[in-house]
């Protein structure tokens, strides 16, 4: 399980005067290409997958950032300007009150990055009617009358920089008190987490999830909102009764619209073990009884939806994949192994065993026909790099174009 965390209690740190902070914003230039790359410019051909309906071709991997120090976990999100921006978490697998990270951009749909600057720990992402990405906290702290909240990150539109913005974002309605998932550090029971969709009659839809008081096993709850600030929990996915297998219980989501309208959301229940999913029809109100979904696993998944209704399904756990529905239904699943064309092209940085990737992805629609994939390597595992090591530990993202038989 990832958890956002540092060893001091930043919160009671942050003044007022967060709210007009901007984070290093990013002098324009690529990353430097690691040792081997024959970038000039283009994307360079990788594996070429043929699967029933479907040509599946990889681009070879493309550096994101890398640093001897922590540097996993990432997500990446496509802005209202069309650019794209990763954050990638920078410090140990541990709780603590408030988490930081490395946040770079990519004018090019991913083929080069600028170098990294310093920002929050985040999880979940939206775009508000002005254009402006609100980049969601995942810690929450205790609010009066058993609400939550926590300052979020704002990225205007068409900037390069993150605004810190008190007193943040509220969620409110629980149906259940609460268990904190790390007492000393006065943080809530419930994080946020995965991804968030438009409602059809306006607003947003977004996940947590956490522990209810007096439980061991984790459950999933969808909240709604009509500006992305003030949130209310709308219904309870799956809890600690769910019956799939599973320690950890429901958890780690994902959220998407599918072409015929439902809702789909795709969701961990522990490491190694398959994927659970659950199918909304009235907008996240109420959902479909929980099932395996046999074809796919195990660790925060990602989801994305073509403007053909073709679904892609991003995760590992051991491994990396991604799992491709041609029809939309999200009835049935084709695989692609990321991992493998990683090896296959960087034969001088391989992703040699299950602990050398956190497996943590993310996937997302850069068009029609083309599809962004971000992963990391972690070659000494969950444990720091020492500091006479060669090894640094890397985010890579993959291009994968898609080609209807």
């Amino acid at each position: 399980m990832k958890f956002c965390s540092i060893l001091v209690d930043r919160w009671a740190l942050l003044p007022i005067v967060l709210v007009v902070m901007v984070f290093n914003a990013p002098v324009w230039r690529t990353v430097e290409a690691a040792a081997g790359d024959d970038r000039d410019g283009r994307w360079q051909a990788g594996n070429t997958v043929e699967m029933s309906g479907l040509m599946v071709m990889l681009s070879k991997p493309v550096l994101v950032a890398r640093s001897k120090g922590f540097l996993w976990f990432p997500t990446v999100v496509r802005l209202s300007n069309g650019e794209l921006a990763a954050m990638m978490s920078d410090y140990a697998d541990e709780h603590v009150a408030q988490g930081t990270s490395r946040i770079t951009w990519s004018a090019d749909d991913g083929l080069t990055w600028c170098p990294p600057s310093q920002a929050l720990g985040g999880d979940g992402t939206l775009i508000l009617p002005n254009g402006d990405l609100l980049w969601m906290p995942y810690y929450l702290r205790p609010l009066e009358k058993g609400g939550m909240g926590s300052p979020y990150q704002l990225c205007p539109r068409g900037q390069r920089t993150l605004r810190v913005v008190q007193p943040g974002v509220t969620i409110e309605g629980w149906p259940r008190p609460d268990k904190s998932l790390a007492p000393s550090l006065g943080i809530s029971g419930f994080v946020c987490n995965g991804q968030t969709v438009p409602l059809k009659a306006g607003g947003y839809l977004a996940t947590l999830y956490g522990y209810f008081r007096d439980t061991n096993r984790y459950s999933l709850v969808a909240s709604e909102s009509p500006d992305g600030l003030q949130w209310k929990i709308r219904a309870v996915i799956a809890d600690e009764r769910c019956e799939l297998p599973g320690r950890e219980g429901p958890c780690e989501s994902a959220v998407c619209r599918l072409k015929d309208g439902r809702l789909l959301c795709v969701f961990r229940l522990d490491s190694g073990v398959p994927y659970g999913h659950c199918f909304s029809s009235d907008d996240g109100r109420t959902w479909t009884k929980p099932l395996q979904l046999k074809d796919a696993f195990s660790v925060q998944p990602s989801l994305a939806v073509l403007p053909d209704g073709l679904v892609a399904l991003s995760g590992g756990r051991p491994g990396l994949f991604l799992w491709l529905n041609a029809d939309g239904t999200a009835a049935s699943w084709q695989k692609v192994d990321i991992l493998a064309n990683h090896n296959t092209h960087r034969p001088d940085e391989p992703i040699s065993g299950p602990g050398n990737t956190s497996s943590y992805t993310e996937v997302v629609a850069l068009d029609d026909t083309h599809l962004l994939y971000i992963y990391d390597r972690i070659p000494n595992g969950w444990k720091a790099i020492a500091a006479d090591s060669p090894e640094t530990n890397s985010v890579w993202v993959v291009r994968v174009t898609l080609e209807r038989g």
